[in-house]
């Protein structure tokens, strides 16, 4: 399994432990790159997802002018799935943007350990409301995922620091939540020209 994931890793090194073997920056590098991908290929899938939903409003207003209720209330559900999809991607590219930065101020092992430990849950939250949607990003989210425990387990055993798993979870939580609030103002932004369905 690991080997599968390496070689999709450009500028990566031998898998094994030892600071002269492994070179922990280009696995960071290539981590951000990954994430790059994902932050260009989320923003895509937005403007297309955004243009579908401005041809499905001008349809259900002509449904509604032409008193067809039914074909405005079907219109309006698909409306409604195409928001809430738009929202997951908002708030994944938005807490991959929040991880890329801290990634870019990473100076130290320690600060590796501090910054990747609360990054495994939330790619892994990342992965529990995106893959339903967008399956075909199961992979790549997949091998973030392997990627971010290689370096963590690389970095703790070259620098010997182990990981507070009660802070990285309430770093994670604190991150999603702010992921989650920032989508939301940008999801009331973007669409105000209908109501917001749940």
């Amino acid at each position: 399994r690991r080997v599968k994931v390496e070689s999709k890793i450009e500028g990566t090194s031998k898998p094994n432990s030892t600071y002269q073997g492994v070179s922990i920056k280009p696995r960071i590098e290539a981590l951000l790159c990954k994430i790059d991908i994902q932050i260009v290929k989320f923003s895509r899938i937005i403007d297309e997802l955004k243009s579908i939903d401005d041809k499905l409003l001008k349809k259900r207003a002509l449904s509604i002018k032409e008193n067809n209720s039914q074909y405005s209330t079907v219109l309006s559900l698909d409306i409604a799935h195409s928001r809430r999809i738009i929202k997951i991607l908002h708030f994944s590219k938005i807490a991959f943007e929040k991880l890329k930065t801290k990634l870019q101020a990473i100076s130290n092992f320690g600060d590796i350990v501090n910054v990747l430990s609360p990054a495994m849950a939330v790619v892994k939250n990342i992965r529990a409301s995106l893959i339903p949607c967008i399956p075909e990003s199961e992979e790549e989210l997949g091998i973030i995922s392997e990627l971010i425990g290689y370096i963590l387990i690389d970095a703790g055993q070259v620098g010997g620091h182990t990981i507070n798993f009660k802070v990285a979870n309430e770093e994670a939580v604190c991150l999603l939540n702010e992921a989650s609030l920032a989508a939301e103002q940008n999801i009331k932004k973007i669409f105000t020209d209908m109501p917001n369905y749940q």
